[in-house]
């Protein structure tokens, strides 16, 4: 999206915007192949191993970019006077209701829920 469909990306959270300035495709460029570099480390590097601690990392690191997108959605809601429930359009919705979601399973991927406890005690 980054790459083919800015104005697209803009107005899912700054509705109404006027066209973007094609002097800030760079910004956008730059988004989009970190974003292409973490779907590489995804669907590459995570199948490439099974060592739990390969995963953790991977995913801790994508923890901080929604982290980051849920900051700055709210923030751009925030400067609309956009935070009211019934103030958000779908487009809101599915931006921060999809990265929520993935946050919270990252969440609890991270805490091991759902994994056996490992036994600390050393194999002779």
């Amino acid at each position: 999206m980054d790459f083919a469909a800015r104005d697209f990306v803009v107005n899912s959270l700054v509705p109404n915007e006027p066209p973007l300035n094609p002097h800030y495709a760079f910004i956008f460029q730059q988004a989009g192949g970190g974003m292409l570099a973490v779907s590489f480390l995804s669907g590459a590097l995570l199948r490439a191993t099974d060592d739990l601690k390969v995963w953790k990392y991977i995913q801790a690191a994508i923890l901080i970019i929604d982290v980051a997108t849920l900051y700055s959605a709210w923030d751009a809601l925030r400067v609309q006077d956009r935070l009211r429930l019934a103030a958000m359009r779908g487009e809101d919705w599915g931006t921060v209701g999809l990265t929520v979601f993935v946050t919270v399973l990252r969440i609890v991927f991270l805490a091991g829920v759902g994994f056996k406890k490992a036994r600390l005690d050393k194999i002779e």
